[in-house]
């Protein structure tokens, strides 16, 4: 892409993910100047399931389908490679996508808002100045009143500013590997679970036109056995004679309570913020909300001239967080008890459309709280 028109701005936006295009692409639609710069070329890979759940799509007001690869509709799930179930539901829970190609969606949708990005532009530093911030790049120095840190889990921003400093590790591994023929059509409509092979973590297949995609994450003390239990995830699918290609791994960055994201005239957004789900580790649902969250926010610093960003952590603590704690309370239950997960939810119907109803953005694990009655006191003190 073409570098920036100039080289001052309203507000500059450092990454070019969900959370950074969505941002962009909220607040040039109300008139206000915005530079995202992309440390790669686009669209660049980026190692993800690619699984959009329904909850996440539902917080754009625009179609999916034009990268929409697979539509999921139930679950193949395996408990340490001994028992398996298969359960569906009769609405979409995910849509799977190539992040490449999503992710280039929502930059262009950004575009077509009246954003700027400009590509291949990695930072260097980040300086908040008396009337502004500085943003320096390989190939020059950009000025903003307001910095957006939407640059993942290593981001510079939060980095340079001692941001999110709060925040527990986890890890994925995944690979695309080539399936043709039935060995594909059996995956049609559904996505794949592996349970028990990790510790607080699980292995996972979506597909997509011509390939699986196939991985697995857990936390990150257990990055050395992400090889071996991905390996095991192709071979009870019977896939491990088949090529595996881009096999990349990448962070799952999950905040604490009261670590700041935010400070002076910068804030940060998504995987930069921590704001990925502890049970799941999926991070695209909260990037696309923290930046619609941060949007309303940021228009009022600039047209009151007050530059007060804590507007946007107070929101993200009330909106956000609740959410994030019950779901750390969750994956604590999941990462002893994975067996009591996995047969749960194949004996009881109401239990999985319960699951599936998360994944529709119809349920929260919040509501789901609100149903343990006397039991909320072991949640609340699993989510501290």
């Amino acid at each position: 892409m073409s570098p920036a028109r100039k080289r001052s701005y309203d507000v500059i936006i450092v990454g070019a993910g969900p959370a950074g295009s969505t941002l962009g692409r909220e607040l040039a639609g109300r008139g206000i100047e915005v530079l995202v710069l992309e440390k790669q070329r686009l669209p660049r890979p980026k190692p993800c399931a690619g699984g959009i759940t329904v909850k996440a799509a539902r917080l754009l007001d625009f179609d999916l389908s034009p990268v929409t690869q697979q539509v999921i509709y139930g679950v193949r799930a395996v408990y340490k490679g001994r028992r398996e179930f298969t359960k569906w539901y009769d609405r979409p829970l995910v849509y799977a996508v190539m992040r490449q190609e999503f992710d280039h969606f929502l930059v262009q949708k950004a575009q077509e808002a009246g954003a700027v990005v400009a590509d291949n532009q990695r930072v260097c530093h980040v300086r908040t100045t008396a009337d502004g911030v500085e943003v320096q790049t390989a190939y020059g120095e950009f000025a903003a009143q307001i910095v957006a840190g939407a640059d993942g889990a290593n981001g510079v921003v939060a980095g340079g500013l001692g941001l999110a400093t709060g925040v527990e590790r986890g890890i994925g591994m995944e690979a695309q590997v080539s399936v043709a023929g039935e060995g594909l059509a059996k995956w049609d409509f559904l996505m794949g679970l592996s349970l028990g092979q990790i510790r607080g973590g699980y292995g996972w297949i979506l597909p997509k036109k011509d390939h699986l995609s196939v991985g697995v994450g857990g936390r990150l003390r257990q990055a050395k056995k992400l090889r071996p239990c991905w390996e095991k995830v192709l071979a009870y699918h019977r896939l491990d004679g088949n090529q595996a290609t881009g096999l990349r791994s990448d962070f799952l960055p999950v905040l604490k309570s009261g670590s700041a994201i935010q400070k002076d005239r910068c804030l940060l957004l998504g995987d930069a913020a921590g704001l990925v789900d502890p049970l799941t580790g999926e991070g695209i649902c909260h990037a696309i909300g923290s930046a619609q969250i941060a949007a309303p926010v940021v228009e009022q610093c600039l047209r009151s001239g007050a530059f007060d960003l804590s507007g946007y952590q107070d929101a993200l603590a009330e909106e956000l967080m609740p959410e994030l704690r019950a779901a750390r309370a969750l994956a604590r239950l999941f990462a002893w008890f994975p067996g009591l997960y996995f047969h749960a939810i194949r004996r009881s119907d109401r239990l999985w459309r319960a699951s599936c109803r998360l994944l529709r953005g119809e349920e929260s694990y919040i509501s789901l709280r609100r149903r343990l009655g006397a039991f909320r006191f072991l949640f609340d003190i699993l989510s501290t």
